[in-house]
C-alpha cells in the first residue's frame, strides 16, 4: 500500500515538472495552432498560480476558446490597485508571427519579476482563433473570416461556394485563362507577375483571373461564398462599416469580438493597449487624412466661431468657403486641410489623431527606429499595413482615449533597385531652388513625374511654367508628392509588394513562395493555368527567424509601458494662519512621459480625473474634500490647495487617486509639533 501511495506521488511530482518545464521551455523554432496556444496557456496559468490567472472569455462557432491570460500581483483580488497593460494579438488571424509575439511576451513576464512589480498585464495570445486556424490546415488559404456561416452573395444558400485545391498541392492560389474579354497581362520581363492592362499604353487584355476552384453554385462566380462569415480584426465600433461582407452586422456582432469588448470596459485598470498584428503604430504614427461623415457642402458654423469670425451662424456653408475665410487667419506657409477645419469646429465625430497626441507618437517612432537600429533590426522593409476601419487599435485610441499601439514584427525585404545616381527624389526636390529645378529641363522632369505616378494630365512643361510664375515651388510640390499615393505599377509592370515576395521566394524559400503557372483542364473554364503567390509568404517570416525577430522587438513593449503617466505627490506645504487654522497645499505631478489623458482622452471624457482628495478629522474653509484634476501633460504638475480648521492635533491624509496611473498619498500632521 505504501510504495502503492509512493509511486502515486512520484507520478503527481514528475507530472508537475513536466508541466513547469513544458510551460517555461516554449520554444520559438514553429508556429504554435490556436489548439497549442490554449494548452500553452492553461500550462502556464496552472504552473504560476500566485501571478496568473486564465480568464476564459468567449468560444468561437467552432467552438474554440478564447482565453486571456492574466499576469501580475493582483491576480487575487477583484479590485486592482495598480494599472494594467492589454495585449491583444492577432485579431485579424492572418499573421501568425503576433501569436508567437504574445508567447514570447508572457514567457518574458513570467521569468521576470521586475516586469510585473507595479502592473498587471492582460495577454490574448489570438483574437480570432478560428481564422488563425487555416495557417495550420490543407489547404493552405488565408481568410481573416471566423467560421460563423454568412451568405456572401446573398442568394439562397449558405457558404456553398468555397475554394478548391483543384491541381492538388495543398495550397490555394490563382487561376488565369486566355478570353478575349480579359483585362490581365504578364508583366513584361517578369511572365510569372500579372498587371491590368493599360489601353492608354496600347495594351490589350489577355486573360481572366479567378481564384483557383469551381462555380458550385453555377452562377458565373467563382468561390465568393465560401466557408466563413465576419473577420474579427473590424468588428469594433470606431468607423465600422455597415453593408459588408466581412465586416459583420453591427459592431461586437460577434461572440468574440463582443467579449473583448465587454472585458476591456469592465476592467477600468486598463491604461495602456498594444495589438500585436499587421500595423505598426511604433514604426508609423496613426494616420489623418480621413474625411468625416458631416456633408461638407452644408455645414453651419458654431455659434462661438461666428461671432469670432463675424459670420452668420444661421447660414450653411461649403468647405471650401470655410477654408477661403479662415485662411487669412492661418500662418503664412501652413496648408489648411479639410480635416483640420472639420476637427476645430467639432464637425462630426473625430476621425483623425489630435495633435497633441500624434507628437508623442512621432517622438517615440523616432525611438523606436533607433531601438531597431542598435538590435540590428532596421533593414529596409516593406510599409506595414495601415489601419483598417473598425479595427481595434482605433477603437481603443478613438473610443477609450487610451495610448494605443500595434507592432507588426516582419514584413518582405525591400527589394534593392539600382538608380541613377541624378535621379530626383521629392526629399532631394524639397532642397532644390526653383531655379535649379527649373535647369534640370522638361525630359528630367518629365521622368520624374512618371516615376512618381503623377496623373497623365500632369505635364513636365505645366509643372515648370506653374513653378516659373510663382503659382508652385519645390518645397510645396515635394510635399504634396510625398502625399501622393506610390505607382501601382512601374514601367515594366509589378508592384513593389510582389516584386519583393518573388525576390525573398527566389533567395529564401527555393522558390517555394510563389507556385509557378501550370497547365490545368478545368470542367468549366476549359484549359487554365493555375499558380500565383502563397498564402501567408508576405507577413510570416521563416520559422527559423521568428525568435531573433521577437527577441529584438519585444522588449520595445516593456519600455512603452514603463512610459505610462505616473501620477504623484510631488510637494506639500503647510502654513500656519492662526486659531487652529492652516493654508495646505499639494502639488500632484505626472512623472511620466505620456501625458495623463491623451488628448483625445480628455476629449470623450472617459478616463477619469485624478481625485485628489484630503481625510482627517479636520472643518474644511475653503476647498474641496473631493478635487478633480482633468489632465497633466508630461511631467506637469497642478496646485490643490484647502484652507482648514483642525479640531485637534493630529494626522490628515492627501490622496491623489486614479485607475490608471498609479495611485499616492502623503501624511501630514497639524497642531502641536509638527
Amino acid at each position: 500500500m505504501k510504495q502503492k501511495i509512493w509511486l502515486i506521488s512520484l507520478g503527481v511530482i514528475c507530472l508537475a515538472l513536466f508541466s513547469f518545464t513544458a510551460t517555461i521551455n516554449v520554444t520559438f523554432d514553429r508556429y504554435h495552432s490556436p489548439d497549442e496556444l490554449n494548452k500553452i496557456l492553461k500550462g502556464m496559468a496552472e504552473s504560476f498560480p500566485k501571478i496568473t490567472k486564465l480568464h476564459k472569455i468567449a468560444a468561437t462557432y467552432s467552438q474554440k476558446e478564447i482565453s486571456i491570460l492574466e499576469i501580475g500581483n493582483e491576480t487575487g483580488t477583484a479590485k486592482k490597485e495598480l494599472p494594467a497593460v492589454f495585449v491583444a494579438a492577432n485579431m485579424q488571424g492572418t499573421a501568425p508571427i503576433t501569436s508567437e509575439a504574445a508567447l514570447y511576451l508572457i514567457k518574458a513576464l513570467l521569468e521576470d519579476d521586475a516586469l510585473i512589480k507595479d502592473k498587471t498585464w492582460y495577454v490574448l495570445a489570438c483574437g480570432n482563433p478560428d481564422a488563425a486556424a487555416h495557417y495550420f490546415k490543407k489547404p493552405l488559404r488565408q481568410d481573416p473570416r471566423n467560421s460563423k456561416p454568412y451568405n456572401d452573395d446573398m442568394d439562397d444558400q449558405v457558404d456553398e461556394d468555397g475554394a478548391e485545391d483543384l491541381d492538388g498541392n495543398g495550397i490555394i492560389t490563382m487561376m488565369r485563362v486566355k478570353s478575349p474579354g480579359g483585362s490581365w497581362i504578364p508583366v513584361p520581363g517578369e511572365p510569372r507577375l500579372m498587371k491590368r492592362a493599360d489601353p492608354s499604353k496600347g495594351e490589350q487584355g489577355l486573360y481572366r483571373l479567378y481564384s483557383e476552384g469551381l462555380d458550385n453554385d453555377g452562377d458565373g462566380n467563382y468561390n465568393e461564398d465560401g466557408p466563413g462569415g465576419v473577420n474579427i480584426g473590424i468588428n469594433f465600433p470606431h468607423l465600422f462599416e455597415h453593408h459588408t461582407i466581412t465586416g459583420g452586422l453591427w459592431p461586437g456582432s460577434e461572440e468574440e469580438s463582443y467579449c473583448l469588448i465587454k472585458f476591456i470596459m469592465e476592467h477600468r485598470e486598463i491604461g495602456m493597449t498594444f495589438c500585436f498584428g499587421e500595423t505598426n503604430f511604433c514604426l508609423n504614427p496613426p494616420e489623418g487624412g480621413r474625411r468625416g461623415s458631416v456633408d461638407l457642402n452644408n455645414i453651419k458654423i458654431p455659434e462661438r466661431y461666428g461671432e469670432m469670425l463675424g459670420l452668420d451662424t444661421e447660414k450653411t456653408y461649403t468647405m471650401k468657403e470655410i477654408i477661403d475665410l479662415l485662411q487669412p487667419f492661418v500662418p503664412e506657409g501652413m496648408e489648411l486641410t479639410e480635416s483640420m477645419v472639420a476637427q476645430f469646429m467639432g464637425l462630426g465625430a473625430v476621425v483623425n489623431p489630435l495633435p497633441e497626441d500624434l507628437k508623442y507618437y512621432k517622438e517615440l517612432s523616432d525611438q523606436y527606429k533607433e531601438f531597431l537600429k542598435k538590435n540590428g533590426l532596421d533593414t529596409e522593409r516593406l510599409e506595414p499595413q495601415k489601419a483598417k476601419d473598425g479595427s481595434f487599435e482605433l477603437w481603443v485610441y478613438y473610443h477609450l482615449g487610451l495610448p494605443s499601439f500595434s507592432m507588426d514584427f516582419w514584413t518582405l525585404p525591400k527589394v534593392k533597385e539600382e538608380k541613377e545616381e541624378q535621379e530626383i527624389t521629392p526629399e532631394k526636390l524639397e532642397n532644390m531652388s526653383d531655379e535649379e529645378f527649373i535647369a534640370l529641363g522638361e525630359e528630367k522632369i518629365g521622368q520624374f513625374l512618371k516615376s512618381m505616378g503623377a496623373p497623365e494630365n500632369f505635364k513636365a512643361k505645366n509643372v515648370i511654367d506653374a513653378v516659373k510664375s510663382g503659382a508652385m515651388n519645390t518645397k510645396r510640390m515635394a510635399e504634396m508628392l510625398k502625399k501622393m499615393p506610390k505607382p501601382e505599377n512601374g514601367e515594366q509592370g509589378g508592384s513593389e509588394e510582389e516584386k519583393a515576395l518573388l525576390a525573398f521566394s527566389d533567395k529564401n524559400l527555393e522558390g517555394k513562395g510563389f507556385i509557378n503557372w501550370k497547365t490545368y483542364d478545368h470542367p468549366a473554364l476549359g484549359k487554365v493555368e493555375i499558380g500565383g503567390e502563397v498564402p501567408f509568404v508576405k507577413n510570416t517570416p521563416p520559422a527559423d527567424r521568428v525568435e531573433p525577430l521577437l527577441k529584438g522587438q519585444i522588449p520595445w513593449v516593456f519600455d512603452i509601458a514603463d512610459k505610462m503617466a505616473r501620477i504623484k505627490i510631488a510637494d506639500t506645504e503647510v502654513e500656519e494662519i492662526g486659531n487652529n487654522i492652516y493654508r495646505i497645499k499639494v502639488w500632484v505631478e505626472n512623472s511620466g512621459y505620456l501625458p495623463y489623458p491623451t488628448a483625445m482622452g480628455e476629449r470623450n471624457t472617459r478616463i477619469l480625473p485624478v481625485i485628489v482628495t484630503v481625510e482627517g478629522d479636520i472643518e474644511i474653509l475653503e476647498g474641496k474634500k473631493r478635487s478633480l484634476i482633468k489632465s497633466l501633460g508630461q511631467q506637469k504638475t497642478q496646485e490643490v490647495s484647502w484652507l482648514v480648521q483642525v479640531k485637534k492635533t493630529g494626522e490628515i491624509k492627501i490622496r491623489a487617486i486614479t485607475n490608471i496611473a498609479w495611485k499616492d498619498s502623503k501624511a501630514i500632521t497639524l497642531g502641536g509639533n509638527r
